[in-house]
């Protein structure tokens, strides 16, 4: 591979595997003859700062070393002051986290034999970029971008419970733990839906979910229709359901099934916004960051991916 890359390697991830684990993979990658530089994050948003810097200094690949909250701030440092910064500069996953649900979507397993076929194939795809405008906690209004998934009401919530725990379980028992407990405590919003410029409901709901691929949640099949170079969005609505209700049917999600049940509607649509009454959590690529109101969009084959 004829690239001059630059891995942004999250050593807290993998329950803080990665850092005793990285300098064995390090060692691998010299052996088969990739030269490349290196960092260990530090600390929040660390790597969107990181990755600005070195698509600046001509790095033209950078791979993401940790979980999909890893992968978003390197996504996020693709872009400034709402432009990217290089079109040409490609992106690959060494999914190492609680979830690693954006792989999925390629069928890419998250060990590392996977990850240097990955490296070796070199195929390239121009990949969607989701962006939320939202209330973030700091109590500011921002903009950030997304790869995967956003999810607004239960999923929010079991994102926050799961992230404040060790996670030293593994993503699908962990966001399937988190999803009942959460449940349990968790009631309906008013929400309003508005996709394109027309509003589509006004309504108590549960949640709204606005998908560029296809899994989150470690393993849930939440957009089974969703494709992430086609220029649209996939807006999932989870209906009023009651709590009980919920957890009978909950495993559906798991299969792509819970598109067919009568209380859950499918949208798409380039751009979206949400309000809600009370304000509802938002979450994107499995970080929770503030709440609605949240307005989306669709940015069509904005970045290149290696798959």
């Amino acid at each position: 591979m004829d690239s001059k890359i630059f891995f942004i390697v999250n050593p807290v991830s993998a329950g803080r595997k990665t850092l005793k684990e990285w300098p064995s993979y390090e060692k691998h990658l010299k052996e088969k003859g990739y030269k490349f530089d290196w960092i260990f994050t530090e600390y929040p948003e660390h790597a969107t700062a990181i990755t600005r810097e070195v698509i600046k200094s001509g790095y033209d690949l950078i791979v993401s070393v940790g979980g999909d909250g890893t992968m978003n701030e390197i996504i996020n440092g693709f872009f400034e002051n709402g432009n990217i910064i290089n079109a040409n500069t490609k992106l690959a996953v060494f999914s190492r986290g609680t979830g690693c649900d954006f792989i999925r979507s390629f069928g890419i397993k998250k060990g590392f034999e996977d990850f240097v076929k990955i490296l070796e194939k070199n195929e390239v795809q121009k990949l969607d970029v989701g962006k939320v405008s939202f209330l973030h906690t700091s109590g500011k209004d921002v903009s950030k971008y997304f790869l995967n998934i956003s999810d607004v009401g239960l999923g929010g919530e079991t994102t926050r419970r799961v992230n404040k725990t060790k996670k030293h379980l593994k993503g699908f028992l962990a966001f399937l733990i988190g999803a009942m407990l959460t449940i349990l405590k968790y009631r309906n919003k008013n929400i309003r839906l508005e996709i394109d410029g027309k509003v589509v409901l006004n309504e108590k709901i549960n949640s709204v979910i606005v998908a560029n691929a296809k899994y989150f949640g470690g393993g849930m099949y939440i957009s089974p229709n969703s494709e992430v170079n086609d220029g649209l969005l996939d807006i999932i609505v989870i209906g009023d359901f009651k709590t009980l209700e919920l957890i009978k049917d909950f495993h559906l999600i798991y299969n792509g099934n819970h598109l067919t049940h009568q209380k859950i509607r499918h949208y798409k649509g380039k751009k979206v916004k949400v309000t809600s009454e009370p304000i509802a959590l938002l979450e994107f690529d499995g970080e929770q960051q503030g709440t609605t109101p949240a307005e989306f969009e669709i940015i069509s084959q904005a970045v290149q991916v290696l798959i």
